[in-house]
């Protein structure tokens, strides 16, 4: 069962391509923790990244690419819990919990969701409090220290009112060794706590008041060498390398092998990421059976680093951080008819705010001049710190509202429709701080080029911008019923990304807004079951057509500074298959499966930034027509299956041992917009165990391992030309572990 459409309905029934995994299957997986490490089980979504901050997220190759989060872009994958539109990535790839279920929307979803959104929505719905008490604990244990455990407690009040409280702790050692502090880095240190509070004074009448806190904190965030970039050029030119340039300054690295997981980072790297929210959702049944939602919410989230600049050992740039003080408030009122009628309908109005209050710093360090600028003495750089602060906000208003006339018992047409108005405004200010060598201390005949570069590296200046902007999105579907057990649909939708801001120094030249997104969805799908219901196979077609697609923009200026901005790269076209099954072939075994065959290319991108080997003074761009989008695989799938069997008890409470394994596969991609081929991800498998004892709903012991084949594997990779080399994010090692649930009525 699932709540797409806001009532509960049959998956098979619903003509949007969908994805689910229930709590059960998140169990089964074994060591799972966040959303993070579902994604073998739904190919279809792709996160990248490396900190709490930076993370992309995308589906069937749309949304947003390049493994680096720009706060004045919107997501262009919806993420809501309990139905809350979470704007930013990494308040929804921390740990979680209470976790009733992950439902993986397809395609746009604006006619549906509060919040507009063009490749799909990953919907997490959690357990709503029972009038039942009972206390309930977890505790997990495995290599590297690894400890996760979990409290809740559900007490009813009376017959109308309950709450349940929940706390979770996470922990493990570091995976990669810093050498220069002998310590071990990339740790957890996780703390959350939640309150859920339930009211159902009546059968019409319910609401769910839920407050939640968490903190993330360690010494993580950080990015490995992954290579050294070769010094001579595709025409034949010689640049000084990593090695070059490291000699040049008196810098000795370590080995560049990333999966010894090892670096000799030269600055502290403990970062903090808080984040709460409170919110109330109320729900009332009128005598029609009409259903009157109101979700409010209000959210604060923050990204506290302190992060190395150049992210190995040189003093280049002992500081490059973008710290985040982001909040939010959001109302959504929505009606929804029961279901079953000759009309069944959903309608709402939507209100957003948000604003990213953001404090960036880049300092330069002893060798910096050296490094960026051979023959410049140390002393014009030592100490600058490039200092802006930049506020993107977005006020959104929208009307929305999709109804299916059933024409048939078999036969059903579906019109959706959204009005969206979003006043955006962006406020930038720059100037140096920091203490450096004063100007007139210096040798008078390098004064002039002196000030010049320190300007360059840290601009001075300062802007408001703000601008309003109307869309109209909507969506067409066709359901035909064949059978009771075989469905099929065609949808088409027109989707809408809202323009993104670039809060970036004025004399670069960059458009403050970027063009909004416009996405054309085509889809046709069916969804079938066979042998009373032991056998179901959904296959999907899909043809999105999204034209002003946003990306990050990474290049370097003449002075060897790297750019990050956002810009129109041009039309993107996807077109692919994707194929759920789910197989339930006797007592005791289930088993799932997902493929996804994405073809994402650039059918529009001319003066995509230039590739490392071929970028030279002459060469700053390159033609990516017709290439495969970063950040997309052609191929992506994941399979689980369970087996169970008793072994003690009495019928009605059987001790079950069982057995489940999953795998998942995700073919090469580029991780850089341009398509570096030093930024290629290689293809890679993963397979995990999962083995144990249980009585259901009682307790349940089981010993679970991840990464079983010990694949190393990349999660993002870019081209830092300005150092010379590759910077990397890695998967996990081997993790195995013991996990002992309970649960006390």
């Amino acid at each position: 069962m699932v709540t797409a459409r806001y009532r509960a309905e049959d998956a098979q029934e619903v003509p949007i391509a969908i994805t689910t995994l229930g709590a059960d299957q998140l169990q089964a997986l074994g060591g799972t923790r966040n959303l993070s490490q579902v994604l073998g089980q739904l190919p279809s979504l792709n996160i990248q990244g490396y900190s709490g901050r930076n993370q992309t997220i995308t589906i069937r190759g749309l949304g947003t690419n390049a493994g680096s989060t720009n706060d004045g872009l919107e997501q262009g994958v919806g993420l809501y819990i309990d139905g809350v539109y979470r704007p930013r990535t990494g308040t929804a790839i921390t740990d979680l919990m209470d976790i009733e279920s992950i439902q993986l929307l397809r395609g746009p979803q604006g006619t549906l969701f509060g919040k507009n959104t063009v490749a799909g929505a990953v919907d997490i719905r959690t357990t709503e409090p029972s009038f039942k008490r009972f206390a309930s604990a977890e505790t997990s244990y495995g290599n590297y220290n690894y400890l996760r455990a979990y409290f809740a407690l559900n007490n009813p009040i009376n017959e109308h009112l309950t709450f349940k409280v929940s706390y979770l702790r996470t922990s493990r050692s570091g995976l990669v060794h810093n050498t220069r502090y002998n310590e071990d880095w990339d740790d957890l240190n996780n703390d959350a706590v939640r309150a859920d509070v339930l009211w159902k004074p009546s059968d019409k009448f319910k609401t769910r008041l839920i407050a939640d806190y968490s903190m993330q904190r360690g010494n993580t965030g950080f990015q490995l060498v992954g290579r050294a970039l070769p010094t001579t050029l595709s025409d034949g030119t010689t640049v000084a390398g990593f090695y070059d340039k490291a000699a040049a300054v008196g810098y000795n690295p370590i080995k560049l092998d990333p999966f010894a997981r090892k670096t000799d980072i030269d600055a502290n790297e403990q970062d903090r990421m808080p984040s709460w929210g409170v919110q109330n959702r109320a729900d009332y049944r009128l005598d029609s059976n009409v259903t009157l939602t109101s979700i409010t919410a209000y959210r604060q989230w923050k990204w506290l680093p302190h992060f190395d600049g150049d992210q190995f050992g040189a003093d280049i740039s002992p500081i490059g951080i973008v710290e985040t003080h982001q909040q939010q408030f959001s109302q959504e009122l929505r009606l929804s008819s029961p279901g079953d009628q000759l009309i069944d309908y959903t309608a709402g109005l939507y209100f957003f705010w948000q604003e990213a209050d953001d404090h960036q710093y880049t300092s330069y360090g002893s060798q910096a001049a050296g490094w960026l600028r051979p023959g410049t003495a140390s002393e014009v750089l030592d100490g600058l710190v490039a200092y802006s602060h930049v506020i993107p906000a977005t006020q959104s208003y929208a009307a929305y509202g999709q109804a299916t006339y059933n024409v048939t018992d078999n036969f059903h047409l579906t019109g959706g429709l959204r009005a969206t108005f979003e006043h955006k405004t962006g406020s930038y200010n720059a100037h140096p701080q920091g203490d450096v060598a004063p100007i007139d201390s210096l040798p008078e005949d390098t004064r002039e080029s002196a000030t010049a570069l320190r300007a360059s590296y840290a601009p001075t200046g300062e802007y408001k911008k703000s601008r309003d902007i109307a869309n109209l999105s909507w969506t067409g579907i066709i359901s035909y019923d064949i059978t009771r057990d075989v469905h099929t649909f065609a949808t088409y939708s027109r989707g809408y990304k809202s323009p993104g801001i670039n809060l970036v120094a004025p004399a670069l030249g960059v458009d403050v807004f970027v063009k909004p997104e416009r996405v054309d969805d085509f889809e046709v799908g069916a969804k079938t079951a066979f042998f009373d219901g032991r056998l179901e196979i959904n296959p999907t077609l899909f043809y999105i057509i999204d034209d002003n697609y946003q990306a990050n923009y990474v290049g370097t200026t003449p002075e060897n500074r790297t750019l990050r901005y956002i810009t129109n790269v041009g039309t993107l076209v996807s077109r692919g298959f994707e194929l759920d099954v789910r197989l339930f072939p006797l007592r005791g075994l289930t088993a799932s499966g997902s493929l996804t065959i994405t073809d994402a290319t650039y059918d529009s991108y001319k003066n995509a930034p230039a590739q490392y080997l071929d970028a030279t003074a002459k060469v700053t761009s390159t033609d990516l027509s017709g290439r495969r989008a970063a950040g997309s695989s052609l191929v992506a799938a994941g399979a689980m299956a369970e087996y169970f069997f008793p072994v003690a008890g009495r019928a009605e409470t059987p001790i079950d041992a069982y057995l489940s394994a999953n795998w998942s596969y995700r073919s090469s991609f580029y991780a850089a917009v341009n398509l570096d081929p030093f930024s290629r991800v290689p293809e890679y498998h993963l397979v995990g165990l999962n083995l144990g004892i249980r009585q259901q709903s009682r307790w349940d012991v089981s010993f679970w391992v991840r990464n079983l084949l010990d694949t190393n594997y990349y999660s993002s990779k870019s081209v830092a030309t300005n150092y010379g080399i590759t910077q990397v994010a890695i998967g996990e090692p081997p993790m195995f572990g013991v996990t002992v649930r309970g649960k006390l009525d």
